[in-house]
């Protein structure tokens, strides 16, 4: 359930953002942070990562082994890949009695979007890219994960992305710095959007073998802090330009484990959809 977010104006006052609530499933949630954007210094690591977002369930029988693929590709591609497991509200996710729900409103939004509910799960997409044919390039992660990956992380990066999460309080409150550098001159317009991840959730887990009790689920998307389409990155676009925009979010303790969690975030064409690049910071 989206939490009131604010966005920081000016370093020294700090203003509500205009965030428009809106009905989803009878749940009342909020359309997101807006941001401001401000002149920036120049971001020190460009590497081009890549982001994987898999769509998953507590009741998919072949989501174990994709775990296992795509903890190897973690392995093999380093701070390269970023991984984030989606739970809509399908079948396959129906939490068993008694265990932590990890179904959003958000994955249903990207679930229906990329076309995923109620097809194939697990199921992946690889920094929003498509296929020739114009069709989002969705495939089963239990295998062929390096291979969708490599592409992106071996070519050279168009804007360096740089996160940090600070936490305010002990009530959740944190401090989101997002940093971009264009590396070269874009003249679309592009977006930031911002996960919240949780790692280490502990919940049953369906298998080709049986249940798995007491299964570790990690990656696992909780919130988007933006709107779900992002918000939108204000710049020229010009090679050289440094831009950077700060939020605050409270992190619902009374469901997740701050020191658990994770803020990913990810530039992206607002037309295409394409990443163009992601970063992952955890809470300090």
């Amino acid at each position: 359930m989206k939490k009131a977010i604010l966005s920081i104006l000016a370093i020294s006052a700090l203003v509500f953002s205009s965030c428009d609530r809106i009905e989803n499933e009878n749940r009342l949630i909020f359309s997101g942070a807006v941001g401001e954007w401000y002149d920036g210094s120049p971001v020190e690591d460009h590497t081009h990562r890549a982001l994987l977002e898999k769509y998953t369930g507590v009741r998919c029988v072949n989501c174990p082994n994709a775990d296992i693929e795509i903890s190897n590709a973690l392995q093999h591609f380093g701070h390269s890949l970023i991984a984030v497991s989606i739970h809509d509200s399908c079948t396959f996710t129906r939490p068993y009695e008694g265990d932590p729900d990890m179904r959003t409103p958000d994955g249903n939004e990207l679930s229906h979007f990329f076309g995923v509910f109620n097809g194939d799960y697990p199921n992946a997409l690889v920094s929003r890219t498509k296929k020739t044919t114009g069709e989002w390039d969705l495939f089963t992660p239990t295998a062929g994960v390096d291979s969708h990956v490599e592409p992106i992380v071996n070519a050279p990066a168009t804007i360096a992305l740089d996160v940090t999460a600070q936490a305010v309080d002990n009530d959740g409150n944190i401090t989101i710095k997002a940093s971009i550098e264009f590396l070269e001159s874009c003249s679309d317009t592009l977006a930031l959007t911002l996960f919240v991840m949780e790692d280490g959730i502990i919940a049953s887990q369906l298998s080709k073998e049986g249940k798995i009790n007491g299964y570790v689920h990690n990656h696992i998307l909780r919130d988007i802090i933006t709107d779900w389409q992002g918000t939108e990155i204000k710049a020229d676009g010009n090679a050289g330009e440094c831009r950077y925009a700060i939020f605050q979010y409270k992190i619902d303790t009374t469901l997740w484990n701050p020191e658990n969690c994770h803020i990913v975030a990810f530039v992206s064409n607002k037309n295409t959809m394409l990443v163009l690049n992601a970063a992952e910071c955890s809470i300090e």
